[in-house]
């Protein structure tokens, strides 16, 4: 089974950390000797701390640095509401 030491810093992954879960982004952006810092992508961006050796049920999917940019420019743009 991975785990949070199988990810690679600055690199976003499309995982589920349980069984059942929805899948979620996250990006480590950090690592200590024993634990890992994770921004996890979602309506709000999250930042929590996991054990390196913590489960991870199934990383989905590696995203490549092409569709990391591409996921990065759709929230880039400034969206206007007209009143």
């Amino acid at each position: 089974m991975p785990v949070f030491n199988d990810l690679k810093l600055d690199t976003k992954y499309l995982i589920n950390e349980f069984d059942g879960d929805a899948t979620l982004m996250v990006e480590p952006i950090m690592k200590t000797d024993l634990c890992i810092l994770i921004l996890i992508h979602e309506d709000v961006e999250t930042i929590v701390w996991k054990k390196l050796s913590d489960d991870i049920f199934d990383i989905v999917e590696e995203l490549t640095e092409e569709k990391s940019e591409e996921y990065d420019t759709l929230f880039d743009e400034e969206f206007e509401i007209e009143p």
